[in-house]
């Protein structure tokens, strides 16, 4: 499943992001987020960076920003995916950003397609496991 892939990249980090209205595939690094306190505006919130892998050509892991409603949904996901007997981690997801319904701002939509994820889980951070975080 490679192909064309609507991820941006940063130039200055390893984060990448989708534009409003695009998709693109990832494979989890690991299920467990970076959290960062973050300020926009005047007010504070916490910054959920995931651990990605963006293609199969590479084994680069790559941060995808989120917010709480995003991590949320994401991690309910993962729990029940968890129940199934799966790893998180062994498939690819589809990734949609889109306008949020309560706010002006933008959140991720994640869907497990259960297809085989393109790094191999001996090639891959522990499942619970900790990445760098210098890169983000």
């Amino acid at each position: 499943m490679d192909g064309y892939s609507d991820w941006l990249e940063s130039k200055h980090s390893a984060r990448v992001w989708l534009d409003h209205a695009m998709m693109a595939l990832c494979q989890f690094a690991t299920i467990k987020p970076i959290r960062k306190d973050k300020t926009y505006n005047g007010r504070n919130f916490k910054e959920y960076n995931y651990g990605i892998y963006t293609e199969s050509q590479s084994g680069d892991i790559k941060y995808l920003p989120t917010t709480h409603v995003s991590h949320r949904n994401l991690q309910s996901k993962f729990r029940e995916i968890l129940e199934e007997g799966v790893s998180p981690c062994e498939i690819l997801w589809e990734v949609r950003r889109s306008l949020s319904d309560y706010g002006d701002w933008y959140i991720y939509t994640f869907i497990p397609l259960y297809s085989k994820g393109w790094i191999a889980e001996r090639d891959r951070p522990a499942l619970f496991g900790d990445i760098n975080t210098w890169e983000i």
